[in-house]
């Protein structure tokens, strides 16, 4: 079988720490600013090491909305840089990732035509609170200055609005107090959790040396660095001039681990809820949309989202103080909350807890500044360099948008290359990501790609067509998992085959069921992990490390369907 030997392989990491463990930098942390900062520093040839102490954006970089945003909420607290920054990023991202990517209409529905200008305006100039939405011809004028920020990158289509009557003919059934609505465009992520897999391969194959492990520990020691694995209990000594501290809501924690006191971050709990609503799914089509919550008080308002995946939709998002993201767990109110939200927006439907299919919960590492109103917190970062007590920098990642992991990584890196007085040599920003690299950027283009891959494997096309909009070009890696018609066999008669979860367990460091179908497919997504399909995940999976299948249900209380 023609394995790529840069794969994400434990056994070679681990025998290359053995062998030479003297790093450049070692990164803390494995979501997507770490994932993105180590393919950064991998790209300039630093030879470096990421340690995540569970998987692969398993925290709040896999709990997000799934859409790359430029920030066109941010217009109204006037911070212009931040939004022209994120919408740059977004096209950057966009271009780089196409096979993670489509255009999505935002719709942000309202109730007048004229209000809230004034409030507005003091908003924009931080003179006023909250965060309802003022009338369409205001959110118009912000659309059109929004296109602008990002008119030299744009690689999406241009907003607009939306009057009543055709309001309600695209999305029967919404609340008749809505007057208008003004539309623009975002990027809905496929798989973010995949992203930060294929960036991670992305810098193991650019730096002969770099690796990355998820399931280990990192603790000082005497002079040295420990890596605990901690599937297998091994520890090896490491040394490394630089620490990367891109443990998100957790950055202060391991600050202090390496003897830097710090205020870096202030935790901000986010809840999404799959949901099963096929009404809901219909009407929405493929438009996400933006709406007010149901509080009674307009100017205490917060804006939800929620679009469809499949005949489910995806409904979020909460913000609640949270001080230990470790301990952070979705609650019943989070549940009502949005509940009663989506009840607004579409009063003649009913939902319940019985419709929830399962939950994405996270911590944002928001700045630790400004006062206690979350929802206008700045999203943007910052880069902090401390010298530890052990001689080494550290140098740490606070706050910051998911959409805007690439600038993050570059400035963390610039801040690495400086400590280590080593030049910049490339920069990432037109870049390509893991499968983005040569996709085929039309349908026809598309439409051979399948075909190739069909005839060449033996495939069926639905099976070449999903297997190219899951990896990208790389689709031929996991074909080749699949050319022994055994391996084609469906899990539990879902979409995922047997022979993509050896791919997934030999070459992109799955560990259990949950790895799998959270972070490496979209079966959680698509409503299809249920326990039968998680205990065949495991089956797979114990195949390939030639021991006993782990309880499906060990690795989550959020997976088993029915019993949320």
């Amino acid at each position: 079988m023609n394995i790529d030997p840069l794969r994400l392989d434990r056994r070679r990491f681990l025998a290359e720490i053995n062998a030479a463990p003297e790093f450049d930098a070692l990164i803390v942390g494995g979501g997507i600013s770490g994932a993105a900062t180590l393919r950064e520093l991998s790209a300039q040839g630093l030879r470096c090491l990421l340690i995540e102490r569970a998987d692969f954006a398993s925290g709040a970089s896999g709990a997000l909305t799934r859409v790359a945003q430029g920030g066109f909420r941010y217009l109204e607290t006037g911070d212009f840089r931040l939004v022209r920054r994120a919408a740059t990023e977004r096209n950057r991202f966009v271009a780089a990732a196409p096979h993670q990517t489509r255009p999505l209409r935002v719709v942000l529905p309202t109730e007048t035509w004229l209000g809230g200008a004034p409030t507005a305006l003091l908003r924009a100039l931080g003179s006023a609170k909250g965060h309802s939405l003022p009338g369409a011809l205001i959110l118009r004028v912000a659309v059109a200055l929004y296109d602008a920020l990002a008119f030299q990158t744009r690689v999406l289509p241009l907003g607009g609005l939306l009057a009543r009557a055709e309001l309600g003919r695209r999305y029967p059934g919404i609340a008749p107090h809505y007057r208008a609505a003004a539309f623009e465009y975002e990027a809905l992520i496929a798989s973010p959790e995949r992203v930060a897999i294929e960036l991670i391969e992305d810098a193991v194959a650019e730096a002969t040396g770099s690796a990355a492990m998820n399931y280990a520990e990192i603790r000082p020691a005497a002079g040295a660095l420990i890596v605990r694995d901690l599937l297998s209990g091994a520890e090896r000594r490491v040394q490394t001039r630089v620490v990367v501290n891109a443990a998100g809501a957790n950055a202060d924690r391991v600050a202090k681990l390496f003897g830097v006191e710090t205020r870096l971050v202030n935790g901000a709990a986010g809840t999404h809820l799959l949901l099963r609503a096929p009404e809901v799914a219909a009407a929405l089509g493929d438009d996400l949309l933006f709406f007010e919550d149901a509080s009674p008080d307009p100017r205490r308002r917060r804006l939800c989202c929620v679009y469809a995946i499949g005949g489910n939709v995806l409904l979020g998002a909460t913000e609640t103080p949270a001080g230990d993201a470790d301990a952070s767990l979705p609650t019943a109110a989070e549940d009502d909350y949005l509940l009663a939200a989506l009840q607004r927006l579409f009063p003649r439907l009913t939902f319940g807890a019985g419709d929830i299919l399962g939950r994405l919960h996270g911590v944002r590492p928001l700045l630790a500044v400004g006062g206690d109103d979350l929802t206008g917190r700045s999203r943007d970062h910052a880069i902090h360099v401390h010298a530890a007590p052990d001689n080494r920098k550290l140098v740490s990642i606070a706050g910051g948008k998911w959409t805007t992991f690439r600038a993050i990584a570059a400035d963390a890196a610039d801040a690495v290359l400086a400590a280590l007085g080593r030049p910049r040599h490339v920069s990432t920003e037109r870049r390509p990501i893991g499968g983005g690299r040569d996709f085929p950027r039309d349908s026809s283009q598309r439409a051979r790609a399948v075909g190739d891959l069909a005839e060449r494997f033996g495939f069926a096309s639905a099976l070449a067509e999903r297997l190219l909009a899951t990896y990208g070009s790389r689709a031929d890696r996991v074909a080749a998992y699949l050319a022994d018609p055994k391996a084609q066999a469906s899990i539990a008669d879902g979409p995922l085959t047997v022979g993509e979860v050896r791919f997934l367990a030999r070459e992109e460091l799955a560990v259990n069921g949950e790895d799998v179908a959270r972070r490496r497919t979209r079966l959680f997504l698509e409503g299809k992990a249920t326990r039968e399909a998680l205990e065949a995940i495991e089956r797979a999976l114990a195949e390939v490390r030639n021991a006993p299948a782990a309880p499906a249900a060990a690795h989550s209380e959020d997976f088993e369907h029915a019993a949320i």
